[in-house]
């Protein structure tokens, strides 16, 4: 429980929004905003970033990065519907795709009338909304400025809070419950924020994956109207979760939407938060916590092989070692790069999760396999599973031996 103080703490709190949220903005412009009560709603109402600078500055303990930025483009986008985000463990993507946005959607320029948050757990649906509720409460100038907000114990605790000035609801459920024809006041949900779903424990039950994927197409897009927003958020659990289903989805135009993916760092190792990691041995002690099948999958974004220890044969993890082998007389567009929505974004060349090599080969129709390694027979591309496997160790000692090199820089 936050403390609440007759103190007004935004006022003594510059220094910290500096340091923590924005680079470049200078300290007397905070003050004149803080201390202007219609410029700071005004600006809030107007941006979901500025919502967070004036409001959510405790949320963040680190500068914001170029990535965070795109992010908080994408919910100010009214084109924006559908919004698929894989980033890395502790990316602070639920902060701002999640609480930042569900609470500028009812109280910014979007006006939302009602907001659901579909969570993995039970438990994890209680921590979500519990994260907005304590805004709600307890964060005084939030309050101040766009409240009151209802303080019904009952409601909060069913997981559920309606906002009586803006005449709309926030409701947070577990995947499990069924909110099949869910309104509000014969409204639809408006913005569906579908958090964490999957957890790696589906990496091996095929059954859970299509029960999640099921759901997700059959129960919870349908739950709202032609311009409902809906925003999936999550990490990389294998190549046929929900949010690599998602993604071939919106890159084959079956859904019209946007796919981000934001590892830790990027084809060229370039840090994506270079405030939070300030350089590569920050990187590598952050590694030496977690077993390789899960840096590679949670961090840098990458499919590896089926006992998720040992890289497989993917290709995104080798891009310039397989183009230059296979391919030397075309290596544009070989390999799909996320384009930048922003420009601050454009230095960054991060490559899409792919397929690893068994799958690419078993789906018989791969183009990139073919621009890889050239006009093979995909329905025969190896006589026997022997040469498969022989495949797999080639390019598992190739990338082996690319990583030894391109690390030691």
């Amino acid at each position: 429980m936050r403390p609440s103080s007759s103190v007004k703490p935004w006022l003594c709190q510059l220094g910290l929004i500096q340091k923590t949220m924005l680079k470049g903005i200078k300290q007397k412009d905070l003050q004149k905003i803080l201390l202007n009560k219609n410029l700071r709603q005004r600006l809030a109402y107007e941006d979901p970033l500025w919502f967070s600078l004036i409001y959510l500055k405790h949320c963040f303990g680190y500068p914001l990065a170029p990535f965070h930025l795109e992010m908080f483009h994408l919910i100010k986008d009214p084109k924006c519907e559908f919004i698929a985000v894989m980033a890395f463990r502790e990316s602070g993507k639920s902060t701002i795709m999640n609480t930042t946005n569900a609470l500028w959607s009812i109280l910014g320029k979007p006006q939302k009338k009602f907001v659901v948050i579909v969570s993995q757990t039970q438990d994890q649906a209680k921590n979500h909304f519990t994260n907005i509720k304590e805004e709600l409460l307890y964060n005084e100038l939030l309050r101040e400025d766009f409240g009151p907000f209802a303080d019904d114990e009952s409601a909060w605790q069913k997981m559920s809070l309606e906002l009586e000035y803006n005449e709309a609801k926030i409701l947070s459920v577990s995947r499990e419950q069924s909110i099949r024809g869910i309104k509000y006041n014969s409204i639809r949900p408006e913005l569906i924020i579908c958090d964490d779903l999957e957890d790696s424990s589906a990496k091996f039950d095929k059954a859970k994956r299509d029960e999640i994927y099921n759901r997700f197409v059959s129960e919870i897009t349908p739950l709202g109207s032609d311009h409902t927003r809906i925003v999936v958020l999550g990490n990389l659990i294998c190549e046929e979760s929900l949010l690599m289903q998602l993604m071939h989805s919106v890159e084959g135009k079956k859904i019209q939407g946007i796919f981000r993916a934001y590892p830790i760092i990027d084809n060229n190792r370039k840090i994506l938060w270079p405030e939070k990691f300030t350089d590569i041995e920050k990187i590598k002690e952050l590694q030496k916590r977690f077993s390789r099948g899960v840096w590679a999958r949670e961090f840098l974004l990458k499919l590896l092989g089926y006992d998720d220890n040992e890289p497989g044969p993917v290709v995104i993890l080798m891009p310039q070692l397989l183009i230059d082998r296979n391919s030397p007389n075309n290596k544009a567009g070989l390999l799909p790069c996320q384009q930048a929505v922003i420009p601050q974004m454009e230095e960054y060349n991060i490559l899409l999760p792919r397929l690893s090599l068994p799958m690419m080969i078993a789906s018989h129709k791969n183009e990139r396999y073919q621009q890889l390694y050239g006009n093979v027979d995909l329905d025969e591309p190896f006589v026997t599973t022997e040469e498969v496997k022989e495949e797999e160790r080639r390019l598992t000692e190739e990338w082996r031996k690319w990583e030894e090199e391109h690390c030691k820089k």
